[in-house]
């Protein structure tokens, strides 16, 4: 099981989207893919598309009335967009796996997913197998995951926050190892399912034995376990720093609330992942849901990705998550990319992670 992303709370809401074209589409020159896409959308009869993801993620209901928004202008189309907020990210795979092996039609006609989950994907003919780099110069090969069954949509930097009202800039820990110091003892959070530490693990100067060690030292100054996401408790003074966290955004959201909170990422503990789109096999509405995908990656679809997420994918241009790898370099900390290729060729990440989990709780 991948155990990187919290538990969301399942909803029993569905959300119908329909917002009419504004205008002229844009941009005003579409790749001859996307226009083929367009054209066999209309000719399928695809006017709506039904998505379903976590409501913590992009935005939930919210993000997903944006991106209709976008999606219809940008194609000058009129597609009823019916998000239902869903269970995690897991438990969503292996629905559309079931539903696949069943020739039902996907509850969702797009998978988000992190890299782990894509790569338990390969090979099993569950996701579509398409030429994404086809639609824009902005899906290069690099970020399209292997065999061609998603695209990656963000990054993420896992890392520390802190209460930034009782931790200084300066005085916060910069590796993994000052998290060791006695001053720490009780103060430190971390999540049941040990996130990162797996990833990081794989890191040339760690491995996982010493990864092991380290955990088993820092045990004692750990005073409780608490889910990705509940950086509140960190602003509260209740913890004052959390280790390992799922990324920087998480941080960022808080912030923007008003909330004390400071991240970085520890120089010998940098790693960056990522979450896919990736299109379903037996979706009801294929052409429409690589659009969707193509309209995501657009300069205007990052931008609502950076809102509702508060990361993007640091690799392209415009990216203001680029910043995070900007400083990291800046220090000469050089994050390792965990994408799906590298997970698959590192299967031992997900019995690791379980034996790290075990070891923190």
């Amino acid at each position: 099981m991948i155990r990187n992303f919290p538990r969301p709370v399942t909803f029993f809401l569905s959300v119908c989207i329909l917002i009419a074209a504004a205008g002229e589409a844009f941009p005003a020159q579409q790749s001859d893919e996307v226009s083929r896409l367009i054209s066999a959308a209309k000719e399928k009869g695809e006017t709506e598309l039904n998505l379903s993801w976590s409501e913590t993620t992009l935005g939930g209901v919210d993000g997903a009335k944006k991106f209709a928004a976008l999606f219809n202008r940008m194609y000058g189309m009129n597609v009823r967009v019916h998000f239902t907020p869903g269970p995690n990210m897991v438990d969503m795979a292996g629905k559309i796996s079931q539903e696949v092996a069943a020739d039902q039609k996907a509850t969702t006609d797009l998978l988000l997913g992190s890299e782990g989950i894509f790569a338990g994907l390969l090979n099993r003919k569950v996701m579509d197998e398409y030429d994404y780099s086809k639609l824009s110069p902005r899906m290069p090969k690099e970020i399209v995951a292997p065999a061609n069954i998603g695209v990656e949509i963000l990054s993420l930097f896992p890392g520390i926050t802190y209460n930034s009202n009782l931790v200084s800039a300066a005085d916060a820990p910069k590796r993994l190892e000052d998290t060791l110091h006695p001053k720490w003892k009780g103060k430190i959070a971390s999540t049941p399912y040990a996130t990162g530490f797996d990833r990081v693990a794989v890191r040339p100067e760690w491995g996982p034995e010493k990864m092991k060690a380290f955990l088993k030292k820092l045990s004692p100054n750990i005073g409780g376990l608490i889910r990705s996401g509940e950086q509140p408790r960190i602003a509260s003074g209740e913890f004052l720093l959390m280790v390992m966290d799922a990324g920087g955004h998480q941080t960022r959201k808080y912030q923007a609330m008003g909330m004390p909170l400071g991240h970085l990422v520890p120089e010998d503990g940098a790693t960056v992942g990522f979450l896919l789109f990736g299109v379903p096999r037996n979706s009801a509405h294929p052409n429409a849901a690589k659009l969707y995908i193509n309209m995501v990656m657009s300069e205007e679809g990052q931008k609502i990705v950076y809102e509702t997420h508060f990361t993007d994918h640091h690799e392209l241009p415009g990216s203001q998550s680029a910043r995070a790898l900007e400083t990291m370099k800046a220090k000469g900390t050089k994050p390792l990319k965990i994408d799906v290729k590298f997970y698959a060729a590192h299967p031992e990440l997900r019995k690791l992670s379980d034996e790290l989990a075990k070891m923190l709780r």
